[in-house]
């Protein structure tokens, strides 16, 4: 039977060219992701915080809620003027860079808030742009009107190797550094990612600025 219901859930699938070999394949290719051979664990990022989610024997919500505070925390910082910039004007501007997911998740969440009375009060005098092209033009459109001294450059990708978005992320940077200096990049770059290690060498920040994320 080509047709499931589970919790208010429908799947039909009776359109496609699927035997019962191929859904057998669906749901062991579901298991495990070939390309990075470890769990698909989404759902983990969504899982209330007593929820019992376990990969290779180990609950991982308990570490997937410790990122998620402090990436609220810093949110906090940033939304209250406690995190200030090099010249201690607080931020009130944000680019995210990033491709694919990486932009694709922010920007859905964007667009949906747009709409929200609340959303809409909280965001007043605050810009959010979204940079996910190397285009030259892209990026010039990007920053244009923005002022060093109060941006907040976030820096999205899971491995920190996507060229693209390392690309991005140095002009960025080089657009900071030319206008406060090098210091200021701890105080106007963050970046959530997997690979603390190479987003430390590449920003220079340190890990307080650096958010884990599956």
């Amino acid at each position: 039977m080509l047709y499931r219901e589970f919790d208010g859930l429908v799947l039909d699938y009776s359109r496609q060219n699927a035997r019962r070999d191929t859904v057998e394949k669906l749901f062991k290719l579901a298991e495990i992701n070939s390309t990075e051979n470890r769990s698909v664990l989404h759902v983990a990022l969504r899982a209330p915080r007593d929820k019992v989610i376990c990969s290779d024997g180990k609950n991982v919500v308990p570490e997937v809620w410790k990122v998620l505070d402090k990436i609220k925390e810093f949110s906090e910082l940033v939304r209250s003027g406690s995190w200030v910039g090099a010249t201690g004007k607080a931020l009130k501007d944000v680019v995210a860079v990033g491709i694919g997911g990486s932009f694709l998740g922010p920007l859905f969440v964007h667009t949906a808030l747009q709409t929200d009375p609340e959303a809409a009060a909280c965001a007043k005098g605050r810009q959010l742009r979204f940079l996910a092209n190397v285009d030259p033009i892209d990026v010039a459109r990007n920053i244009v009107g923005l002022d060093p001294e109060t941006t907040l450059v976030v820096v999205v990708s899971k491995t920190f190797t996507t060229a693209e978005t390392m690309l991005n992320a140095r002009t960025l940077r080089e657009w900071i550094t030319a206008a406060l200096g090098p210091k200021a990049v701890a105080k106007h770059m963050v970046a959530v990612s997997t690979n603390l290690m190479t987003l430390e060498l590449s920003t220079g920040n340190n890990r307080r600025t650096g958010f884990s994320h599956e």
